[in-house]
């Protein structure tokens, strides 16, 4: 139901939050706690008025009557006796636009019962018609007869702006939860009232102020006041956002907390064990912050975390002797190969391979001394010729074939030894400086390496490798199930470790957050503090200047007005002072001052700019107040009504006094509740029978000089002449499209009684003898002499032969005859 978007409070925050010099990552987090809100907009054109308000069976309303209401700004006074029903139409808008009564709030279920009306007249229905500013002219016809005899069915009357709405509540059971709320709009279908009707505005901006609840504002809890009066201000959005911040702040803290006292625990677990593994845990987690990295690998046992001891015994439970079956099999081929070359050493092979080689050194020489035949060795001359040469070559390769034997038993054996060698293992690293029998035995395992004869390497290799075999069996046995029972004990530790790492690094995780929280949190309230005062600023000042009116000769005075406090501790701070003396406010108000109080924290959150209803409804405000106070208010709802529909319930007549004493311009009717609940609306004073009044008064005061009544009467009749003419004229003006300001500032403009005539039934150029002229064809030509009289005013007494009281009679006549025009 709103014309505009609310203007955007995330934005604003962001471009502080841009220029705070917080760090990025900080900054960045306070944006996530900022999200995006819907702005909510509604398709209409101005406010929200009240056409009427309807009820049947309801409350102390027997037989449906209806309330009509001027739409639009203006005070309208609602009077009559307690147990009228006057405060049962109040309580139907409330229930048919909030859903609930504030009277029943946080009540027993017995202050229900009386809900429905104890005269029998079918189901309970509540309903109102609204209608908006620029809707329009609609033609109020609403669904019932509108005539303001009290019989109504939700019906209006024809001469507002904006096209009837009409919200109605209708009970179907005898629980007061049993009932349902369309929204009727006329030739449309039905519609649910959260398509039309914002409740958050209606929560926000409460148009409604009962008597229990214009108590419950001082003197229910100070939250709630706070809560109120926040919301008004807009920043729901950093309240939520610091909700937020502080449940992330707590379950990071916790997170933490959560950590070091499992880290404690797990330290103390991990002490009673005397596995190496849980010594260098506890050394990982003992300092300030547990070293994660040394956790991490302790827990996936790599060597350097796992202890001199436990590491021994893992390497001896990894050893791998040599595979007996394998050196079986390498000695064998080796003992044969041995066989097989010395064979071929002492046979003709082993010669024909010796001679093949001093052939050879002999024609190496010969080609090194081509000139030279003779024989170095024998010293025979020109031996080692051509012909030489040639034999000896051709005996070279017949002895090759002879040698090829003796060469192949060489080269088996030499690869046997090369094989039963590549079995043995050099002394690792770790067993360097050990003097064990198993390092001793070892040593002499590395050492068949060096055994030249085959034979002999044979015999000692095949010996050394089975005693290694047994000794690396047996200590990697041993060692496995020393590491077995170790784990034993060790993994249910592992398992308590596991889980200290996943919680040390959920807390490592969250410090750098919590710190990023705390300052994100002291930069929003700091920004909250600051919008806070220059939102509440202005509230606080009307909330003083309603506090003047109402309390003008008041000794207590109020300043200003502050919100404080958080979570539980939320509160509105009131400075007060006694005769200029600083005192608490609510410690020396009477209990009319606390009403007034209430009143000034009540009308600036109803009469917010940015709230879409235009109406006020106030049921009873006038208890415990003094007559004085009963003046400031008159005057604080006349300051309202310019602005906004006023419409008040209550059943003192000292309201009704103060308005006709200051001359408040108030439409004032009077409710009745006669037999079997049947209660009657009447209007008793508009404000032409009030002008009327008064100058009958005068006309009929027998003491009053002639020449001041003939002076002041005519004025008098003039004023109720521009009553009657005003309301038409405002009507006509709306009816054209003019909003209700551009309505009054043209009237305001209006000086001449011709004017306002001819805005209200003619044409606003008209000459003001046109006017008259126009004036005297629709009614008579006594009604021209008659405007004519009242414009002269003072300047101009009326002609001797007439009555005083005749010119009031004359002037009632013409103003009933535009009325009703």
């Amino acid at each position: 139901m709103r014309d505009q978007p609310q203007p955007s409070l995330r934005d604003l925050v962001l471009g502080r939050l841009a220029a705070s010099g917080l760090a990025p990552a900080t900054r960045e987090l306070v944006a996530g706690l900022l999200p995006e809100v819907r702005t909510r907009s509604g398709g209409r054109a101005g406010p929200v008025y009240l056409r009427s308000i309807s009820a049947a069976g309801w409350r102390g309303i027997g037989p449906a009557a209806t309330l009509d209401l001027e739409p639009g700004p203006g005070l309208t006074v609602i009077a009559g006796r307690n147990g009228s029903g006057k405060s049962s139409f109040a309580e139907a808008a409330e229930i048919v636009l909030t859903g609930d009564n504030f009277r029943w709030l946080d009540r027993t279920q017995i202050w229900k019962q009386g809900w429905r009306n104890l005269h029998d007249h079918g189901a309970p229905q509540v309903s109102v018609q609204l209608c908006l500013d620029g809707d329009g002219d609609g033609d109020g016809d609403g669904d019932g007869d509108g005539d303001g005899d009290g019989h109504g069915d939700g019906g209006g009357r024809g001469d507002g702006g904006g096209a009837p709405l009409t919200v109605r509540r209708s009970w179907h059971g005898n629980g007061l939860e049993d009932s349902r709320t369309v929204v009727h709009r006329p030739g449309g279908p039905e519609q649910d009232p959260r398509e039309v009707i914002d409740a958050e505005d209606l929560v926000t901006y409460r148009p409604f102020l009962s008597y229990s609840e214009l108590g419950a504002m001082i003197t229910g809890r100070m939250s709630a006041l706070h809560d109120a009066l926040a919301q008004i201000l807009g920043l729901d959005l950093l309240a939520d956002a610091d909700t937020e911040a502080r449940t992330r702040a707590k379950t990071l803290t916790d997170t933490v907390t959560g950590a070091t006292e499992l880290v404690r625990a797990v330290i103390a677990e991990l002490s009673e064990s005397d596995d190496p593994r849980a010594a260098e845990a506890v050394a990982a987690l003992g300092g300030r912050h547990p070293d994660l990295d040394r956790l991490r690998a302790l827990l996936k046992g790599r060597i350097a975390t796992d202890g001199a001891e436990l590491a021994r015994l893992r390497r001896l439970a990894g050893l791998e002797g040599p595979d007996p079956h394998e050196v079986a099999g390498a000695v064998t081929r080796l003992r044969e190969a041995a066989a097989v070359a010395e064979d071929a050493r002492f046979g003709a092979a082993e010669d024909a391979r010796q001679l093949i080689e001093l052939l050879e050194r002999a024609l190496d020489h010969r080609r090194r001394h081509p000139r030279s035949a003779d024989c170095p060795v024998c010293g025979g001359e020109s031996r080692l010729d051509e012909g030489w040469s040639a034999r000896a070559r051709d005996q070279v390769e017949r002895l090759r074939r002879e040698a090829a034997e003796a060469q192949s038993a060489r080269t088996g054996l030499a690869a046997a030894v090369r094989a039963v060698r590549d079995l043995v293992q050099p002394v690792p690293g770790w067993l360097h400086g050990d003097a064990s029998p198993f390092a001793s035995l070892w040593h002499d395992w590395a050492g068949c390496r060096d055994v030249t004869d085959p034979r002999a390497l044979a015999d000692r290799i095949e010996r050394v490798a089975a005693a290694m075999a047994d000794a690396c069996r047996q200590l990697s046995e041993e060692a496995a199930d020393r590491i077995a029972e170790q784990d034993g004990r060790w993994q249910p530790l592992a398992l308590r470790l596991t889980e200290c790492l996943r919680e040390a690094e959920k807390a490592e995780a969250a410090r750098p957050l919590v710190k990023q929280i705390k300052d994100g949190r002291a930069w929003l309230r700091k920004v909250t503090d600051e919008l806070r005062e220059e939102r509440l600023r202005p509230f606080a000042d009307q909330s003083q200047t309603i506090w003047k009116l109402l309390c003008e000769r008041s000794s207590v005075s109020l300043g200003s007005i502050s919100l404080a406090g958080t979570a539980n501790q939320r509160k509105v701070v009131l400075d007060a002072s006694v005769d200029t003396i600083d005192a608490p406010a609510f410690g020396v108000m009477s209990q009319g001052e606390l009403h007034s109080l209430a009143l000034s924290l009540f009308l600036p959150r109803a009469t917010h700019p940015d709230s879409p209803y235009g109406f006020l409804v106030i049921d009873d405000p006038v208890q415990s107040m003094d007559p004085e106070k009963v003046e400031g208010l008159a005057r604080v709802l006349q300051l309202h009504s310019r602005s906004r529909q006023v419409v008040v319930f209550t059943h003192d007549t000292r309201l009704q006094q103060a308005i006709r004493q200051l001359r408040v311009p108030a439409t004032i009717m009077q409710v009745s509740r006669q037999t079997d609940s049947v209660v009657r609306v009447t209007r008793t004073d508009d404000p032409v029978s009030l002008a009327l009044g008064e100058a009958r008064a005068v006309a009929s005061d027998r003491n009053l000089p002639p020449d001041v009544a003939d002076r002041v009467l005519p004025q008098m009749c003039r004023g109720a002449l521009e009553a009657a003419y005003l309301e038409p004229a405002r009507r006509r003006l709306r009816a054209d499209g003019h909003s209700h300001d551009e309505v009054e500032a043209r009237i305001g403009r209006t000086y001449k009684l011709t004017e306002l005539a001819a805005l209200a039934f003619y044409d606003s150029t008209m000459a003001p003898a046109e006017v008259l002229a126009a004036v005297a064809q629709d009614h008579g030509p006594w009604a021209r002499v008659l405007i004519e009289r009242c414009n002269a005013g003072a300047h101009q007494a009326p002609a001797p032969s007439r009555a005083p009281l005749d010119l009031v009679r004359e002037t009632e006549r013409l103003a009933r005859a535009v009325q009703h025009r």
